[in-house]
């Protein structure tokens, strides 16, 4: 039976129920009101009691392209209705497209946005104010996602559920791999994951970190952290050379049968994975499973 998703009871006698962190305020980047990332994170806002904003955004953004021009990210309650496309403003079209499907979601907060220019500037903006992005890798055979997913870590500092090419519109991962190393990136992502982990049925830790340099500083023990919040976690080794650490996880992750991994994104400096590459962009480019990540 799955676990409440974001309350728990720890063990002690008495004890209360404690509030957990929640991806309340939902930023989904889509090409469409009805791209399947934009049904995800309707059910995430509504599950958080939280809000729901669609970023219409040209493809272009995951294929990598959308960087190289100045840019604005243009709410269409705010904005001047000479510069918004007609299509999203008119009645029926994509912006009471999106307002309607997060409705019917259970959201009672819902906004769209669209991008036409100064694309960093104003998506950093608008993450400022959300607790996760939703976005769906480009089905282009042709586009390369780096840099658009590079730049939703690096330039809005939230964590990212990045949904496979092929997947279905659910909210609820059954069964979940965490990628842990020890690192900042991997525990920020473990604690943000944890509305997710606690829906989850199985819940694997692959466990590749080194042994910690003695110190009074108390250490964060990820096992010890999820049995607090009634998870159930599976502790493994995962012993590979940094270099295959990309495959090794998706290979792990497929053998658990896992629909979402969940890792800390650049655990080496970004131009290193650039120049050597990496587990970050390994699993950008190669995974089938949806990924949650953090820098």
């Amino acid at each position: 039976m799955p676990k409440p998703p974001f309350t728990s009871t720890s063990g002690d006698t008495g004890a209360m129920q404690t509030c957990l962190p929640t991806a309340g305020d939902v930023l989904a980047i889509v090409a469409s009101p009805h791209d399947v990332a934009s049904y995800v994170a309707c059910r995430l806002a509504a599950r958080a009691h939280g809000s729901v904003t669609g970023c219409a955004m040209s493809t272009a953004f995951l294929g990598g392209h959308a960087f190289s021009h100045e840019a604005t990210v243009l709410s269409l309650l705010d904005a001047p209705p000479s510069t918004v496309h007609a299509h999203d403003m008119e009645p029926g079209g994509n912006g009471d497209a999106f307002v309607h499907l997060a409705r019917h979601a259970g959201v009672h907060s819902a906004s769209w946005a669209v991008i036409e220019t100064d694309v960093a500037a104003r998506l950093s903006a608008l993450a400022s104010w959300h607790d996760l992005i939703v976005v769906q890798r480009p089905g282009d055979t042709g586009a390369d996602p780096i840099d658009g997913l590079n730049q939703l870590l690096l330039r809005t500092g939230l964590p990212c559920l990045v949904l496979p090419v092929v997947c279905t519109p659910s909210s609820v991962f059954d069964r979940v791999v965490l990628a842990w190393d020890g690192s900042r990136a991997a525990t920020k992502a473990l604690r943000a994951a944890l509305p997710l982990l606690m829906a989850a049925k199985d819940v694997l830790l692959l466990d590749g970190a080194t042994e910690p340099p003695s110190s009074n500083v108390p250490q964060f023990d990820p096992m010890a952290f999820l049995a607090r919040h009634g998870v159930e976690a599976t502790r493994t080794r995962l012993d590979v050379a940094p270099s295959a650490a990309g495959p090794a996880l998706l290979e792990r992750s497929r053998r658990f049968e896992a629909d979402l991994l969940v890792m800390g994104a650049y655990g080496h400096a970004p131009l290193r994975e650039r120049i050597f590459g990496g587990a970050t962009r390994h699993v950008f480019g190669h995974g089938d499973i949806a990924a949650f990540l953090h820098h």
